[in-house]
């Protein structure tokens, strides 16, 4: 039988799969953060922390106006708790993500049923690029929870006219653009927007319900405003971005969102407006062609008129989705806020053709394929990047895992659990090990934290520690102080004798030609850890693509 039963009796699968996510995310919670983009976050974090103001953003110990307040809040309350380490920076962002996943849940079984829940969860929570950003946290994890938190508890107020859902929507709608922006609330407004438009509820869209909702929302939002207000707008003397007289609030509100648009802000991207398409092939797996099928389907509903279920979370989805597409600024973790929408979309489809046979064999195949090439990578990887087999942690937990999808994927039927635990099993398995076995081997090139670890554990006094001609922010987490950094061009006599200094052979040589001494303390293999090419990653070619970083003493003349 092709039904949804063959998904509802198999509840020691649910649990396996559910609790492998969860060890995957738990490896990764251990793990080094990288520069620069989530280092930031948790250097600007630890300055909020240590000062113990949450009204002024620092970075570096300067005025900072580049991102909102609600992500720093919660990792500063977070050190608190826990102290400062790796794991107090990103365990606000993975509960954030399950937070999210609980909301999937309640919307999928609110509007569909409970089966469909169930699958958007599992869907969400295994889908790459939310592994991805529940190892390298940034503001994205805190959208994604958000999110789906705001659309189910304004689709359920349109049902229910509770004021408690209108509330929490303008809670979660306030907290969102005080994490990224005034776009985050996207989704949750054209998700309701072109619904009601679509389904000609004319009373309701003109409601003065909206207006209290707004009002709300504003409330919501207003401490990240306040706190804008008294950095900036009540200091236009501090110089932001080479210039004075700079507005906090406007530059939240308007500036950097449109300046992100129209690719003019401080901060520019290259534009392509298939770039989200592609990214969405890779950074949804394994459930991406499947999503492509199911945005088929309701786009092709809608245009017949003959949609079953809600609408908010496909207007939500592809609103926001055509509107990245049309900016000049674009970057992958932007489409995790809209994956609980998507993973929702998907579980309604798959549940649709569950009792389609040729349907369920052809997406199977395409699951099986997708099993081995990523079978494929991983014994590559492992092949070409390390001289040793894994370790036994990895080994324990993977070989059970790849076991039981060979096993599903070799019996006869069985098309649904094909299609979802077996592929979520090698998935998730292969995870574990790039979590728990490739990852603390890659994080060593990167030098920065690497330099830092030998100051500690050396215990070489670091009152003087700079940077010079080279960037870093984690060495800050591991050190628990701010350390300054310099450009090339910033160097002088006065500034570098005496210091001890993290910097490049460029920055030697500059040193040197000041007429300073250099006395090399340790020297550092070097890599961008984010930007993984070929070369570097074959162990035998690796020494090309390395670069060198030294830790100097620098002297008078």
């Amino acid at each position: 039988m092709f039904n949804k039963r063959t998904l509802t009796d198999a509840p020691v699968l649910w649990n396996a799969g559910i609790a492998l996510a969860l060890i995957v995310y738990a490896a990764g919670l251990f793990i080094i953060p990288m520069e620069p983009d989530a280092t930031i976050y948790a250097e600007v974090s630890m300055e909020m922390y240590q000062r113990w103001d949450f009204l002024e953003i620092f970075r570096k110990g300067a005025d900072w106006l580049d991102k909102p307040h609600f992500p720093f809040w919660i990792t500063a309350l977070s050190y608190k708790v826990f102290g400062l380490n790796y794991f107090a920076y990103k365990f606000p962002g993975v509960l954030f993500v399950l937070f999210g996943g609980w909301y999937t849940w309640l919307f999928g079984r609110r509007f569909y049923g409970r089966l469909q829940g169930l699958l958007a969860v599992f869907l969400l929570l295994t889908a790459e690029h939310i592994i991805i950003s529940n190892q390298d946290v940034r503001a994205e994890p805190y959208m994604t929870g958000l999110t789906i938190m705001g659309l189910y508890h304004v689709a359920s107020y349109l049902r229910t006219k509770k004021f408690r859902d209108l509330l929490l929507t303008s809670i979660a709608m306030g907290c969102l653009v005080m994490t990224k922006g005034p776009f985050t609330i996207i989704p949750i407004v054209a998700g309701v927007l072109c619904t009601l438009i679509y389904e000609k509820r004319w009373r309701e869209l003109f409601n003065t319900q909206w207006i209290g909702c707004a009002s709300l929302t504003v409330l919501a939002m207003s401490p990240g405003l306040y706190a804008y207000f008294m950095q900036f707008d009540m200091h236009p003397e501090k110089v932001v971005f080479g210039t004075t007289g700079v507005s906090g609030i406007r530059f939240f509100l308007w500036d950097s969102q449109w300046g992100r648009f129209r690719n003019t802000g401080p901060i520019r991207g290259s534009g392509d407006p298939f770039f989200f398409v592609h990214t969405l092939l890779w950074a949804f797996l394994p459930w991406a062609f499947l999503a492509l099928y199911a945005l088929y389907r309701k786009t092709r509903d809608h245009f017949r008129r003959t949609v079953e279920g809600e609408s908010y979370t496909y207007f939500g989805f592809i609103t926001l989705f055509l509107v990245f597409s049309a900016s000049r600024f674009q970057l992958s973790y932007y489409l995790n806020p809209l994956f609980p929408l998507l993973a929702i979309l998907v579980a309604e489809q798959l549940v649709m053709i569950s009792r389609k046979r040729n349907y369920l064999k052809t997406f199977a195949i395409i699951h099986l394929v997708q099993a081995l090439l990523v079978v494929i990578v991983f014994i590559a990887l492992q092949h070409f990047f390390f001289r040793d087999l894994p370790g036994w942690l990895s080994l324990v937990v993977m070989i059970p895992m790849l076991a039981w999808a060979l096993y599903i994927f070799t019996r006869k039927g069985m098309y649904l659990k094909k299609i979802v635990f077996a592929t979520a099993f090698v998935t998730l398995a292969v995870n574990f090990y790039i979590n728990q076995w490739f990852y603390p081997h890659l994080m060593p090139y990167q030098s920065q934290n690497t330099m830092a670890e030998w100051i500690r554990d050396n215990k070489v006094p670091a009152d003087n520690l700079i940077c010079y001609d080279t960037e870093e922010q984690v060495a800050d987490i591991i050190l628990a102080r701010v350390i300054p950094m310099y450009k090339l061009e910033d160097g002088t006599p006065e500034l570098l004798k005496g210091k001890l200094a993290y910097t490049t052979p460029e920055g030697i040589a500059k040193v040197e030609a000041m007429g300073l001494t250099t006395t090399v303390v340790k020297e550092f293999e070097e890599f961008h850890v984010t930007m993984l090419t070929g070369t570097f990653l074959n162990k035998g070619t690796r020494t090309q693509a390395l670069k060198k970083r030294f830790l100097v003493r620098i002297g008078d003349r």
